[in-house]
């Protein structure tokens, strides 16, 4: 399976599907997920004329379990290196969960020139408590070490997953070792990204799940509000939990399709 390997000596899997020179879209994985999470959406995307890349945060899936480069930065850097490997030109971004603050870290380092748009699924900007967000709405810092211990445990969807998806999923979902991997869900719920999306210039799609275990649905709504671009739209998945990709992939293909369709015509 194609692989790169990152200036720090990281072996990156990836996967790419359809043509390379239609307009790529980049599927980027939550915490303690995989590539494998967008089986899917990588027909779907294909079909629609995209050229479709998933692939595998350092630590994650099938690239290179190491114990450095653990933040939200460094797997922003990463995912800089993987578009330069393909040589990517105005790519769409997809992240889901701690994919999606990747997608925010890259454009705080890199900003938002280089990409056509940026679809965020059931990520807030901010995970903590402040009185200026969500009405003080959020787990206070002491709440972190419980949240953490209890992250593998916590169901994250809502809607029920079909026995075909279950058993793919069972198949190619690799183990992941949640020890190995708390810095880096430390890292991730301690960012604030909301100075960033007051600077972001492309349309922005935020997605939430009404019912989901990790963010209030309101978080799409406030993040769309921090934004300046005319064409940028939130979405709320009703019944939905964390997943939304997995738990109304068909209402989630055709919601992004149409976004993208609107945004670059």
């Amino acid at each position: 399976m194609p692989s790169f390997k990152t200036n720090d000596a990281v072996k990156i899997h990836y996967q790419t599907y359809g043509a390379p020179e239609n307009q790529a879209v980049v599927f980027i994985n939550g915490y303690s997920a995989s590539e494998a999470t967008w089986i899917l959406q990588i027909e779907s995307f294909k079909r629609a004329g995209f050229y479709v890349v998933s692939y595998d945060h350092r630590l994650h899936g099938r690239s290179d379990k190491v114990d450095y480069g653990l933040t939200i930065q460094r797997l922003a850097f990463d995912l800089k290196e993987l578009l330069d490997e393909l040589k990517l030109s105005q790519p769409i971004l997809i992240g889901h969960s701690m994919g999606a603050s990747v997608i925010l870290a890259y454009e705080q380092l890199f900003t938002d020139k280089d990409l056509l748009a940026v679809i965020t699924e059931d990520q807030a900007p901010l995970f903590l408590k402040a009185k200026d967000w969500l009405d003080g709405f959020g787990r206070e810092l002491s709440d972190l070490p419980r949240f953490m211990d209890s992250f593998p445990q916590i169901k994250l969807t809502r809607k029920p997953l079909s026995i075909e998806l279950k058993r793919e999923l069972g198949h190619t979902l690799l183990p992941f070792d949640f020890k190995a991997g708390r810095p880096l869900l430390q890292n991730a719920i301690v960012q604030d990204w909301r100075t960033t999306l007051t600077r972001e210039e492309v349309p922005h799609l935020f997605l939430a799940g009404s019912d989901s275990p990790i963010f209030p649905s309101s978080h799409a709504a406030a993040a769309l509000a921090l934004t300046k671009n005319p064409k940028s739209e939130a979405k709320v998945f009703d019944g939905c939990g964390h997943i939304l990709h997995l738990e109304s992939p068909a209402e989630f293909d055709e919601i992004i399709l149409k976004f993208i369709q609107r945004v670059i015509t």
